[in-house]
């Protein structure tokens, strides 16, 4: 599921004109989402029980919302407005491709969580969200 999903993903960022980047960086190096140059580097050596398809689809919120002059790198806590809010149209954009032809009734939100690696704080987000 998630190669399909990280290719629908790497074409909606090709058509925003995001590029993004695979770089080899150290196991704590997080990705990054340069908003005014449209870039995003994945670091598929980063340590995180994340997957690397939510990761991608936070760091495009980031470049599609977010303040065109910020650098952001992941971050997968909600406790400020802006990762909250970043974290919620990851959801979004995620349950959205993969649930496209799936009744609400047939969505479950810790599967979800369970296939994306979500900390237990996502638990109230993705409740909310995967039904939309």
């Amino acid at each position: 599921m998630h190669e399909e999903l990280l290719d629908r993903l790497l074409y909606a960022a090709k058509r925003s004109d995001i590029t993004i980047t695979e770089v080899a960086g150290s196991s704590t190096d997080p990705d990054v989402a340069f908003c005014n140059r449209r870039l995003i580097n994945i670091n598929h050596n980063y340590e995180s029980s994340i997957s690397v398809a939510f990761r991608l689809a936070h760091e495009i919120s980031h470049i599609e919302f977010s303040k065109p002059s910020y650098l952001y790198t992941f971050s997968p806590y909600i406790k400020n407005k802006e990762e909250r809010e970043t974290n919620e149209r990851a959801i979004r954009i995620i349950s959205r491709l993969i649930y496209i032809d799936t009744p609400n009734e047939y969505r479950n939100w810790s599967n979800f969580m369970a296939d994306f690696g979500l900390p237990s704080w996502f638990e109230p987000l993705v409740k909310d969200l995967i039904y939309d």
